[in-house]
């Protein structure tokens, strides 16, 4: 799986509606596996519907975990979630190193799990979250 990575620095932004995929598709499947296996306490699934029993059943603070543990792990190793790889999308470093890293995935990974630095851009149109990680989100196609 060549990946052309032109330099960081001159590569296109990636398109909000393909950010936004990838985030509610790695937010599914965190939901997915919370859910099975997370349950949050004191809940009766035998009152649920089967999309809520699928969904909705985890607990909230292990969602969050398991989504920055996919994140991390993902991003610092492949360069791209599974979200993010159905989007078309992928994170390279400026500096254009040929792997994100443990260290600016981590950044990242916090960052965006507070939510504000990802809301909020730079002059270039990035994620506070990718200006102070060093990295940027890229369209891959």
């Amino acid at each position: 799986m060549p990946q052309d990575d032109t330099a960081a620095a001159d590569a296109p932004r990636a398109p909000l509606g393909r950010r936004v995929l990838g985030l509610a598709i790695d937010w599914s499947l965190s939901l997915l596996v919370t859910s099975a296996f997370l349950r949050a306490p004191g809940i009766d699934v035998a009152d649920l519907t089967m999309l809520e029993r699928v969904f909705f059943a985890g607990n909230q603070w292990a969602t969050v975990a398991v989504w920055a543990v996919q994140h991390l792990v993902l991003v610092a190793t492949l360069g791209t979630t599974i979200g993010h790889r159905a989007a078309g999308l992928r994170v390279v470093r400026e500096d254009g190193a040929p792997i994100v890293g443990l260290r600016a995935a981590a950044i990242r990974t916090v960052l965006t799990v507070l939510v504000l630095p990802a809301l909020f851009t730079d002059a270039t149109g990035r994620g506070y979250h990718d200006s102070i990680a060093g990295t940027r989100l890229v369209p891959t196609r």
